[in-house]
């Protein structure tokens, strides 16, 4: 499981050290590698162990065969996907596209999404994570979306008493 995030340094050979928890996350993987997609939905590169890729050729697979969708992944996602090995200070090199496409200018942030995690220009992530947290907060006050989230009628009346929990979202310092 990938969690947290952590900002780290690409050199100027596109180096960059993968957070110790992530690799051992994929201590039991066959490889001492990652798998890094530059992603179709963003600047960003999606990345993980042989579980994450065998994911989404699970996913691939079932499409029905001669399906546009299928054909389109099968591009954008096996067609463009590496197989980073590590050196033995736990660094990979990103390959130059991957740097372009994710705009990465020396920082870059990790940020752990559960079975697979992504990397993103430090900068970009700082902002984006900023508008997550606003729009979570705004969706959490309405206590039909609380509910419609799991979290009952309960959660979206703590959100709007608990200004502790409002300015967590918000990403203020407590």
């Amino acid at each position: 499981m990938f969690l947290s995030t952590s900002e780290h340094t690409a050199d100027a050979k596109n180096r960059v050290s993968v957070p110790a928890s992530y690799r051992e996350a994929l201590r039991d993987d066959p490889y001492d590698a990652i798998y890094v997609l530059p992603h179709f939905d963003g600047p960003f590169l999606e990345c993980g162990g042989e579980q994450f890729i065998q994911q989404y050729r699970m996913d691939i697979a079932n499409l029905p065969r001669y399906d546009r969708l299928r054909k389109d992944l099968e591009v954008a996602v096996l067609g463009s996907i590496r197989r980073l090995d590590f050196d033995s200070t736990g660094r990979v090199t990103l390959p130059k596209e991957f740097i372009a496409h994710a705009n990465i200018e020396g920082r870059c942030a990790f940020v752990g999404c559960d079975a697979h995690f992504q990397i993103w220009n430090a900068e970009t992530q700082t902002a984006r994570m900023q508008a997550i947290r606003s729009r979570l907060a705004e969706r959490l006050a309405d206590p039909a979306e609380a509910e419609r989230m799991g979290g009952g009628t309960d959660l979206g009346a703590l959100m709007q008493n608990s200004e502790s929990l409002q300015a967590l979202l918000k990403g203020e310092k407590l």
